[in-house]
């Protein structure tokens, strides 16, 4: 019998069967061509996906109008149905079925993406995007409900099995929905009936294209989380109506841009945290409801279709992280599958705030399916990894399973390295997960691991390697400081490791990522904690979500965070401030956490040993998402 019964049981939607309840939800990836046709990347993408054994696969955010559109899949026109047939039956191949999403961004783009005048229900402009849109005459509405209508058409033809029409995150069926955005005084606007006007014309539309039996889900947002912005209430009385006018399934998701931390959640909250949204819907339709959100452990899924409070589980980033995540859950290969950490960097911060396509921090192969492939070794050479950390980690496990054998050093009596310190503040118990799992893939695959091992020449070379990953990582770097050497004062990886000895007053000197988190690491447990930062910001580098939350937490632990700051000296009582003596703080210790710098000790004395390669910190210092590409980039391609 299986451990997850219900997960892995089959169910319908319309007459539409799904062989388990896992649904991919639409995410956007920055894949599609400039013209909005199918690239080789965006197909090679849902392929690897579509084969990892997930019940239904729904294409990304795709453009039912010009006036919509950017860097995702359009469907406006006929020319687009070639592409889009080649990705509905390249998902078939792999066993999912296939569902395309449905969207018009609304208010919520700019003309410079558009080429076109945005358009929106009011002369409202999103808060983040700030571009005051063109208002929507009922002409251009019937236009608009034509162009859905159109594309479900299209779909249709081009072999999906079903449509989702995107209600949701502040998009344009929402803001018509929502009162926040929505301020008109005619039939489409006012009253929660006369809002709903405009999507229910889409859905009568779209039923119409496509005919009475086409599954057609609609994604809708239980809250948006703004001010004046739809209830749970509101929804509950919304859903209903929608299913009246032939919708076949709701998607509860939540939020738009303003609330986009909630949308795309990170690791700052609790798994499965919108459950309950699903679950009040669940009880005003008589249809299937779609539960999505933080739902990356299959034990969770598991519990809340057995509870009832959703038919069907959307998992998102957890298919970037390991596309067959299902396969190895329903084949009992549980310890194998790797959990999405919600750290957001190489998903929705790599897409939104870099202009790059999406991939994921701890599978770089996401969106690079063609170059990073995994292949046994043409040869069965032995490769020497020097540090544990998650360069070395990941490298060792890599080349290992490609069919080398692998010796990893360590000098240290633990594995993990910087990864398992990233672990240690508040809200990052998914990172120390990773860390767990890291180990016990080496384990299981059978990786030469020495402890307490540091790495010589001469034991490098008593390997007799035919190839030396060299991941040594980094160390704090050390601020000219006056005062620096008294015995108060820390650095902050011991700090993290070991914060028994600190007293209750302590000053950070340094408020990056790092400092930060290592000051709310203080402050949980109740000492009065200062952050020094010269710069005009702390965390500059987080992304803007998990940011949000890091900064609302020092504020809830009264942390005091001083920035344009400099430290002029530390004293036995504390620290002076650079400000001509005017200011001391007291504390009891000094935490530096200042970035860190390269432990690159080795490469220069292993020239001519065997071909080096130098991963991660030890190349430079940078962050995790670095140390996993480069561990990637050097392991896959190994005696190839």
């Amino acid at each position: 019998m299986s451990t997850f019964p219900t997960l892995f049981s089959p169910a319908k939607i319309g007459g539409l069967e799904l062989k388990n309840r896992l649904i991919m939800p639409a995410m956007g990836t920055g894949m599609a061509n400039p013209d909005g046709t199918v690239s080789d990347q965006l197909y090679h993408y849902h392929r690897v996906r579509a084969a990892g054994g997930t019940g239904m696969i729904t294409v990304e955010i795709v453009a039912v109008h010009p006036t919509t559109g950017g860097s995702s899949p359009a469907i406006w026109d006929d020319r687009f149905i070639p592409g889009l047939k080649r990705l509905a039956d390249v998902i078939h191949e792999g066993g999912a079925k296939a569902c395309v999403q449905l969207w018009h961004a609304g208010r919520q783009t700019n003309s410079k993406v558009t080429g076109l005048p945005i358009i929106g229900p009011s002369p409202l402009p999103c808060p983040l995007c700030q571009e005051e849109p063109t208002v929507m005459d009922r002409e251009m509405i019937q236009d608009i409900v034509e162009s859905f209508g159109e594309a479900a058409r299209r779909a249709k033809e081009a072999g999906f099995d079903c449509v989702e029409i995107h209600g949701a995150h502040g998009y344009l069926l929402a803001q018509f929905m929502s009162p926040y955005s929505n301020q008109r005084t005619d039939e489409y606007g006012g009253s929660m009936e006369n809002r709903a006007k405009f999507p229910l014309e889409v859905i009568a539309k779209v039923r119409e294209k496509v005919g009475p039996d086409y599954p057609i889900i609609y994604r809708l947002s239980g809250e948006e989380q703004v001010n004046n912005g739809l209830t749970i209430e509101d929804t509950k009385k919304i859903a209903p109506i929608l299913v009246q006018q032939g919708v076949d399934a709701i998607h509860v998701s939540i939020g738009l841009y303003e609330s986009l931390r909630y949308t795309v959640p990170p690791m700052d909250l609790d798994r499965g945290f919108n459950v309950w949204a699903a679950e009040e819907v669940k009880k005003v339709v008589d249809v299937p409801v779609i539960a999505v959100g933080r739902i990356n452990d299959p034990a969770l899924a598991e519990e809340v279709l057995a509870q009832g409070k959703a038919d069907f589980i959307g998992i998102g980033r957890s298919l970037l992280t390991d596309p067959a995540w299902p396969n190895k859950v329903q084949n009992g290969q549980y310890d194998k599958m790797r959990h999405c950490i919600a750290c957001n960097q190489g998903c929705v911060d790599r897409l939104l705030l870099e202009g790059k396509h999406a991939s994921c921090t701890l599978n770089p192969a996401c969106g690079r399916e063609e170059k990073f492939t995994f292949e046994p070794v043409t040869k069965k050479g032995k490769v020497v990894v020097v540090g544990g950390g998650p360069a070395g980690m990941e490298a060792a496990r890599i080349a290992k399973d490609r069919g080398c054998d692998v010796v990893l050093f360590e000098a240290s009596d633990k594995l993990g390295g910087q990864w398992r310190l990233a672990g240690i503040p508040p809200k990052k118990c998914e990172i120390a997960g990773d860390v767990e799992w890291l180990i016990k893939q080496l384990e299981l695959s059978g990786v030469d691991v020495r402890l307490n091992t540091p790495a010589t020449k001469a034991n490098i070379q008593a390997e007799n390697p035919d190839a030396i990953i060299l991941a040594t990582g980094s160390t704090p770097i050390k601020p000219s400081i006056d005062g620096i050497e008294q015995p108060h004062v820390r650095y902050a990886p011991e700090v993290l490791e070991d914060p028994a000895p600190i007293g209750e007053k302590v000053v950070v000197i340094g408020g990056g990522t790092t400092g930060a988190e290592t000051a709310e690491f203080l402050a949980e447990m109740g000492k009065k904690v200062t952050i020094i930062e010269a710069m005009d910001d702390i965390a500059r580098t987080l992304g803007p979500a998990r940011k949000q939350f890091l900064q609302e937490r020092l504020k809830q632990y009264k942390v005091d965070v001083r920035v344009k700051t400099k430290v002029k000296k530390i004293t036995a009582q504390g620290v002076e401030l650079d400000d001509q003596g005017k200011t001391a703080i007291p504390a009891d210790h000094v935490v530096i956490a200042v970035g860190v710098q390269s432990v690159n000790p080795l490469e220069d004395e292993l020239k001519g040993t065997a071909p080096v390669y130098v991963i991660g910190d030890a190349k430079k210092a940078r962050d995790a998402t670095c140390a996993f590409y480069e561990a990637n980039e050097v392991a896959r391609s190994l005696f190839r």
